[in-house]
């Protein structure tokens, strides 16, 4: 009874070591509506937001945006089953990948710093793509550890860039110039 009972928890363990982040491309404004339906379906859904200043005829507003418009991060183990769970979900076009058996992971790394760079708050938007450029760290600070790229340094200021590989998207934050050293 002792060796039964410890076999699913070893499978659950096994299958918690299997989940990886992947990003679903969702229809244009749904990206709100598809994180409630994964988490309705009890899946662990990311979708970074952004403050942005709006204005109206009368009132300005702050509203939070997506950080990557058509798009949010799941965490979940591929398998057929969970692929059709996903894909069935109203808002969502697909999980980006050739197949349902060979879908494009993000590395945890990345998801882990947007995680940190959005709770900071502080002057975040996303910027285009980039592929060229220092390899920089910031050494001080609630960013301290993150590895990025510097796009602009002026006035004592630096812009550092975090790339997700796969949508080709990048966010941005301004720190100071010395909190930045090249890896």
């Amino acid at each position: 009874m002792i060796a039964g009972s410890a076999a699913p928890d070893l499978e659950l363990a096994r299958a918690a070591d299997a989940a990886c982040w992947f990003a679903v491309w969702t229809r244009s404004q749904c990206e709100p509506k598809v994180e409630e339906a994964l988490r309705r379906k009890r899946l662990e859904v990311f979708l970074p937001r952004v403050r942005i200043a709006s204005r109206r005829r009368d009132r300005r507003l702050v509203l939070a945006r997506p950080l990557f418009p058509g798009y949010v991060f799941l965490h979940f183990t591929p398998s057929h089953e969970a692929y059709i769970r996903v894909a069935s979900t109203e808002g969502v076009v697909r999980i980006l990948g050739e197949r349902w058996d060979s879908l494009h992971r993000i590395p945890d790394e990345q998801l882990e710093a947007i995680r940190r760079i959005v709770a900071t708050g502080d002057r975040v938007r996303a910027v285009p793509w980039i592929r060229a450029g220092d390899r920089v760290r910031i050494v001080a600070g609630a960013l301290a550890g993150l590895e990025g790229f510097v796009r602009a340094c002026h006035a004592g200021r630096a812009t550092f860039v975090l790339s997700i590989d796969l949508l080709q998207r990048s966010v941005a934050v301004e720190v100071a110039a010395e909190v930045v050293e090249k890896v």
